[in-house]
Formats: C-alpha cells, structure tokens, sequence
C-alpha cells in the first residue's frame, strides 16, 4: 500500500511540473508574438508629393496624384500650408475647394483612430514648394469640362470626381457650386442641368470648332450658359481635348 501512495505521489508532482512548465512556455511565446507585432520606426526622410490640397471646416486633406489618388490626413503640418492655402483660394472661392499642391513632408502610416477613418495614410507637410488654384493644364485634376468665356469673364469647370458643378463670374464677383448631375447627350450636345435651392443652371455643350475672340487659339467645344435667366457664352476644354 506504501508503494503505491509513492507512486501516486510521484505521478502527481511529475504533471504539476509539466504543466508549470508549459504555461511558462505558452507566457514567453506570447510576449514574443507582441514584441513581434511592434510598430516599424517611421522614415522621417522628406518626399516630394504632388497632388491636391483642401481645408473643409478645419480638416487638411492631400490627395496624392502620384500613388492611384490614395487620400492623406494632414496632421502637425507647418504653418506655411495654411498660408498658402489662403493666398491661393483669395480669389472667387468656395468652401472646400481644392488646389494643386507640390509640398515636402512624410508619411507616418494609417491611424486607426476615429478621425482618420476613410483616409489611407497620415501626412506630415515640412515645406510648401507650390500652391495654386488648378486649372486645365494641372495634369492630376479629373474634371469632366471646363467652358470659358469672355466679356464677361466667366469659368464652369465640371468636376464628377468630386460631385461638383462650379461656375465663378469674374464680373459678378459671385461663385456657385450646384451638385454634379451627368449630361443628358443627344448628338453632339452635351446637356447639363442642375440646381440648388436658390439657383438654377443648364450647360449646353455641343462638339464644334470654337474661338475665344481674344485669341488665335481655337478650341473644339463651344458652350452657352444658363444662370438664373442670364446666358453666358464660350468655349470649353475636354479632359484631353481641346
């Protein structure tokens, strides 16, 4: 009967053991597969990036022209932006608008904090090399047409990218953004129409040879205005085509 209580002794300390032995060995994986999971050091290298740079309502946004349009939250960017931002959009702007932007700065990864939920890095600008409000020739901007006229100087520019109708009448001093509605196309008229509560506009877009009479350059859409019961006459830029 001693033998076997010795046994059975011995039997119980040696699984007492094995399993101290094993939740110690479970412990070390386990910290080793945080220590694993540590965040990499961020390149604090600066890049040049180009792309097109909003503050609507206080938040900076960079959308990156060289990286398939991934979006960026600005974050402790330097004053110079700011600045910059302001100069740029001085003139017939609107809430929101977007400008062409060369800046220097870096990444410093996806946050997964609430306010960067949507976006697909973080951005960090040092210094601003370029600022300007975009226009035909800025190679990143998706707009759909752009129509300008002369006497009185006006611009639409039709942007589907960011669901936006924009017209700005330089002899009004006024700017009117409508919601982006697709053009109805019988032909070779593009017709646009859209409205917001207190305005009404329709863009009649047609494929014709075109000339803005104050130069020799000569474009292959013209287009005629409707705003509010004004007509508005011009020429229009296709993304790609004159």
């Amino acid at each position: 009967m001693r033998e076997i209580l010795n046994a059975t002794i011995t039997l119980a300390l040696f699984i007492s053991c094995n399993s101290s032995t094993d939740k110690r060995v479970g412990t070390k994986t386990s910290i080793t597969q945080k220590e694993s999971k540590a965040a990499p050091a961020i390149d604090k290298t600066p890049q040049t990036f180009k792309g097109l740079f909003k503050n609507d309502k206080g938040t900076n946004t960079f959308r990156d022209c060289n990286d398939t349009g991934k979006t960026y939250l600005v974050r402790n960017s330097s004053d110079s932006i700011s600045q910059a931002y302001k100069k740029a959009t001085e003139f017939l702007t609107y809430s929101g608008e977007t400008v062409y932007a060369e800046v220097k700065g870096y990444l410093t990864g996806k946050s997964t904090s609430q306010s960067a939920v949507g976006y697909d890095n973080e951005l960090i600008i040092n210094s601003v090399h370029e600022l300007e409000q975009k226009n035909y020739k800025t190679f990143c901007y998706d707009f759909e047409f752009i129509a300008l006229g002369n006497e009185p100087f006006w611009s639409v520019d039709i942007i589907p990218t960011e669901q936006k109708i924009v017209l700005k009448n330089v002899a009004s001093d006024k700017v009117y953004v409508f919601p982006y509605r697709p053009a109805n196309v019988v032909g070779i008229v593009h017709r646009f129409e859209t409205k917001t509560k207190n305005d009404t506009l329709v863009i009649l877009i047609k494929k014709e040879k075109c000339s803005d009479g104050m130069s020799d350059r000569s474009y292959n859409f013209s287009a005629e205005i409707a705003i509010n019961g004004e007509t508005l006459k011009g020429c229009t830029i296709k993304k790609g085509i004159w």
